[in-house]
């Protein structure tokens, strides 16, 4: 069981994926899990029949797979139709039993409420282990009547089976934490932890891979802006350091807001203390990425910050270059958007120094 939350995983993460590389066709990550556990019901029962495989052992499987797929599923739609898939690979349905295949229709019915209703079951952990201990007897119960097993035998299994999905739903529990820590150190390995912009690190590696993009002509043009807010220090000499971090918050927050109105795709880093990085792609000219970065010059001058008990206005510089073919190594190009940099420093600031 533990095997199959495992499979799971992987199939819900990248089986989209694999169906659209290898058959070019686009299905959702839910029919990538229905088709799975279908195909795992299906193999046990060829398994079955072939006689390789006890009938308490199908059982099992069966049995875990639908109960712990029904508090996993989100797609609703995705979870009735691998209820009917089931309930058609039952064929011929006991020799077509009628009482059989009306019970086996309605334990599965029971399936559903748990199924739309899986937040609130998994929230408490009392109640998770209730509905898994109560719902597993149902279908061990409806096993004895359809199978003839004895009621002793029946209980025992029903009891090592409780054991052994509550097990896998703690397993469960252990993949998704892990995958929350990961995604928060990834998070926190790509983002300033003060302004929540994109980091240094996640500079040098996007800068690398739109470098090597644009040098192989595989990439429309990339622009890199360097900012410099004018007078940093002297707002952290003056007011403190903690004004300091609001002016840094607030100026990052302000330029996200007006790049996310831009018609090309930007991305702000902090890459120094008071310094932003700037990467515009999607094949922007020089006059165009001028014209953004114009525009917010002029509308920082605007911005008002309060802090300290003081209300500040600022300033940036910033100094624009293209990634150019001859650039070979990515510290050309940096360096050629740091001098522009600093010619609009030496040049009174406030004010914006583009060349390639």
């Amino acid at each position: 069981m533990i095997g199959f939350v495992a499979s799971l995983e992987i199939v819900e993460d990248l089986g989209p994926e694999l169906v659209q590389r290898w058959l070019h066709r686009r299905i959702s990550a839910a029919a990538a899990v229905v088709i799975y556990v279908l195909a795992v019901i299906m193999f046990v029962r060829m398994l079955r029949l072939f006689g390789t495989t006890f009938t308490w052992t199908a059982n099992a499987i069966r049995n875990g797979a639908l109960i712990y797929v029904s508090k996993r599923l989100q797609d609703r739609r995705a979870f009735a139709w691998l209820l009917v898939g089931f309930f058609v690979s039952l064929w011929p349905f006991w020799q077509w039993n009628y009482w059989a295949m009306a019970w086996q229709v309605l334990i599965l019915v029971l399936l559903l409420p748990i199924n739309w209703y899986q937040d609130w079951i998994k929230a408490n952990w009392l109640r998770h282990g209730l509905v898994l201990s109560v719902i597993s007897l149902v279908y061990w119960l409806f096993d004895m009547y359809a199978f003839h097993y004895p009621l002793g035998e029946t209980l025992a299994v029903w009891v090592c089976f409780v054991v052994v999905i509550v097990l896998a739903h703690m397993y469960d529990y252990l993949l998704v934490y892990r995958q929350q820590k990961t995604s928060t150190l990834e998070y926190d390995n790509q983002h300033d932890a003060l302004t929540g912009v994109h980091s240094l690190s996640k500079f040098t590696s996007d800068f690398g891979r739109y470098h090597q993009l644009s040098l192989d002509g595989n990439m429309p043009a990339v622009h890199l802006v360097m900012l410099d807010i004018d007078h940093f220090k002297r707002i952290n000499d003056t007011y403190g350091h903690l004004a300091g971090n609001d002016v840094l918050k607030a100026f990052a927050s302000d330029l996200e807001t007006y790049l996310d109105q831009s018609a090309f795709p930007c991305t702000l880093y902090r890459t120094g203390g008071e310094e932003f990085s700037l990467l515009i792609a999607g094949g922007a000219t020089d006059q165009q990425v001028r014209a953004i970065v114009d525009g917010y010059v002029a509308h920082l001058r605007q911005l008002t910050i309060a802090t300290a008990g003081v209300k500040l206005h600022l300033t940036v510089s910033a100094g624009i270059t293209k990634v150019m073919a001859g650039d070979k190594r990515n510290d050309i190009t940096i360096a050629r958007a740091d001098a522009n940099l600093y010619a609009a420093k030496r040049g009174g600031r406030d004010q914006v120094v583009a060349g390639n």
